[in-house]
């Protein structure tokens, strides 16, 4: 295959992981969330810090928000061989519910500084920092 196009296809590959990461979470799926990463992983931010199998632990903890969205807007993805980096932006909704039919929504403004490596089950996520750029406090008139 010619170098331009495995390189569309490796970051195309990548930006499928973004995503399943984002799917993971917001469906508290442990096993969907977990495949995205290397088995030696490491997931960590500003006091918190997860490894390997650890990493399946993250989902669950979010069932105390009736609803989560994470949507993923710029991706700036570089890849070199069998390993690759990738600085993502996203914007993480956590919503519960209020007295008087509304919810909070708690937003996230954040970047993930990625680095991924080529494994024999295809690329995964070997190491994400998440860097909280600045928080929300909103209050929306969802019905869940």
């Amino acid at each position: 295959m010619p170098q331009d196009i495995q390189r569309v296809v490796d970051e195309r590959a990548i930006e499928k992981l973004v995503l399943g990461y984002a799917h993971g979470v917001d469906t508290r799926s442990p096993e969907s969330f977990t495949a995205q990463f290397t088995p030696d992983a490491r997931l960590f931010g500003a006091g918190f810090e997860y490894k390997g199998a650890d990493l399946a632990k993250i989902p669950p903890q979010l069932n105390r928000y009736v609803r989560t969205y994470h949507t993923v807007l710029n991706k700036r993805i570089s890849v070199e061989g069998d390993s690759g980096a990738g600085e993502i932006y996203s914007l993480a909704h956590h919503l519960t519910p209020r007295d008087d039919g509304k919810h909070d929504d708690f937003v996230m403004h954040i970047t993930y500084h990625d680095r991924y490596a080529r494994t024999a089950d295809g690329w995964r996520i070997a190491e994400r920092q998440v860097v909280t750029e600045f928080t929300e406090d909103r209050i929306v008139d969802r019905k869940i």
